[in-house]
């Protein structure tokens, strides 16, 4: 049982409630909560951190993923574990990414140099210049800037999942579906 309740549905907006449906996963369930202007910005910037981003997916979900188990975000681990696979992540790969492990030759060197970037921001805020060097050999200034902030919104994400003690879905997101509907 969620630690906070889901908000019923007529007490959503009606433009909130149009979205809202008995097949919405218990995240944005909850999400449906928020004020209408937080509720749909959110929305738009999960959407294009997911559709538009010209940041490799993959660096994305690992990313998502580190962030994920450093938080220990059980929900956000059975969402986006799938997708991690989805956009061609590997067993092998999402284990070294939930170890931390940078010396096990799952993850390449610009793997690495995100995974230690993400660790870097998650914590200590600020990354230091060792590790902002490295992953700048691999991103440009858009890519970079789009994995500070994926890097800070999972980490918002992960706070709402446990803080309001969202319930695991009976399954996980079909991230084909949700990476190609507009």
């Amino acid at each position: 049982m969620s630690r906070i309740p889901y908000p019923s549905p007529e007490n959503l907006s009606p433009k909130i409630r149009e979205r809202v449906g008995e097949n919405t996963p218990n995240v944005t369930r909850m999400l449906a909560g928020a004020s209408e202007g937080v509720y749909f910005g959110f929305n738009a910037l999960a959407k294009g951190l997911m559709r538009t981003s010209p940041l490799d997916p993959k660096l994305r979900e690992l990313a998502i993923l580190r962030v994920g188990y450093i938080s220990n975000a059980t929900y956000e681990l059975f969402q986006h574990e799938p997708c991690g696979r989805f956009v061609g992540l590997t067993d092998a790969q999402i284990a070294a990414i939930k170890a931390g492990d940078t010396s096990s030759g799952q993850l390449d060197d610009e793997q690495v140099a995100v995974l230690n970037f993400v660790d870097d921001i998650v914590h200590n805020v600020r990354a230091s210049d060792e590790t902002l060097a490295a992953v700048r050999n691999y991103l440009d200034d858009v890519q970079l800037i789009d994995l500070i902030i994926v890097t800070g919104n999972y980490m918002t994400v992960c706070r709402f999942l446990e803080t309001t003690g969202i319930e695991i879905d009976e399954e996980a997101i079909d991230w084909d579906v949700y990476t190609s509907t507009p």
